[in-house]
């Protein structure tokens, strides 16, 4: 097994990201939730940037606004 180095590790409000890098196969986000689940999306990066702004994405698709149901409309 290749050794596993972290490049970058962010931390938002109750939230981890961090980005490992094999030398074999590139880079890897992953997501430390408030519940302490480490999660990835299981993708390689070219760059640690590219995998930071995954983890990212992560982060604020869970965090972000509630999306009101109540004001839509159903058409047939």
């Amino acid at each position: 097994m290749t050794q596993q180095t972290v490049t970058e590790f962010i931390a938002f409000p109750d939230w981890i990201v961090a980005v490992t890098h094999r030398r074999t196969t590139g880079f890897f986000c992953w997501v430390i939730t408030p519940e302490l689940a480490a999660l990835t999306d299981g993708e390689t990066y070219p760059t640690s940037q590219d995998a930071l702004e995954a983890g990212r994405s992560l982060v604020y698709c869970s965090t972000g606004p509630p999306i009101d149901f109540s004001r839509c409309r159903l058409y047939d």
